[in-house]
């Protein structure tokens, strides 16, 4: 009886002694795997892009802004130009094929600047006359339109320009200018007959004497 319980004993301790011995061993299988797979995947992942320094991106190109110029009066071809934005008169001119031989060009600030909608405009030497125009030596452009009248030059036509001044009137100023000798001051023209404060405060800005 005790040697067949020795021997049952026996059976038991290797049994036991296997199992842990699998055991183990399969501890370290499984730890050898999840290494492996560790690897596997750092093999995998794809490389980050590196960025070279210093670079950037081109930058875009802005084209120049145009304008739109009414180029009108003596010049050889007058019409609506397209011109750069930051044109000068004399750029409106060349493009609108110059002056003409009659042109007063000595009366046009060529160097003046211009915007967009504007009219260029280039008067006669016989219009200036007619407007008594002085000489302009920093005006711009479009002075015969922005001349005051003399009162103390003008005709009856030229008087007749200005608000609120029709020929009787006109003819009232003549008269006054011939009788007196000539206009001191623009508040003068109170004195002309049929001529009141509200017709002098519509053209006191357009008119002026010598």
């Amino acid at each position: 009886m005790k040697k067949e319980r020795k021997k049952t004993f026996g059976l038991y301790l290797g049994i036991i002694f296997l199992a842990l011995l699998f055991s183990f061993t399969g501890c370290k299988s499984r730890e050898a795997e999840f290494l492996a797979g560790e690897e596997n995947v750092s093999e995998e992942a794809p490389p980050e892009e590196e960025e070279t320094p210093g670079e950037e991106a081109p930058e875009a190109t802005v084209p120049p802004r145009k304008i739109f110029v009414d180029v009108c009066g003596a010049v050889a071809n007058p019409g609506v130009y397209e011109l750069d934005a930051d044109s000068r008169v004399f750029h409106a001119i060349d493009a609108a094929g110059g002056f003409l031989k009659e042109a007063a060009s000595e009366y046009v600030n060529r160097a003046k600047s211009i915007s967009d909608g504007e009219q260029v405009y280039i008067p006669t030497r016989e219009e200036v006359q007619q407007q008594s125009l002085p000489a302009l030596s920093d005006a711009g452009v479009n002075d015969q339109a922005d001349a005051k009248v003399n009162l103390n030059t003008a005709d009856k036509e030229q008087l007749m320009t200005l608000s609120g001044i029709g020929e009787s009137k006109a003819e009232a100023i003549l008269a006054y200018r011939e009788e007196s000798g000539g206009f001191q001051t623009v508040e003068d023209i109170l004195n002309v007959p049929g001529i009141k404060e509200g017709t002098l405060a519509k053209i006191k800005d357009d008119i002026a004497v010598e």
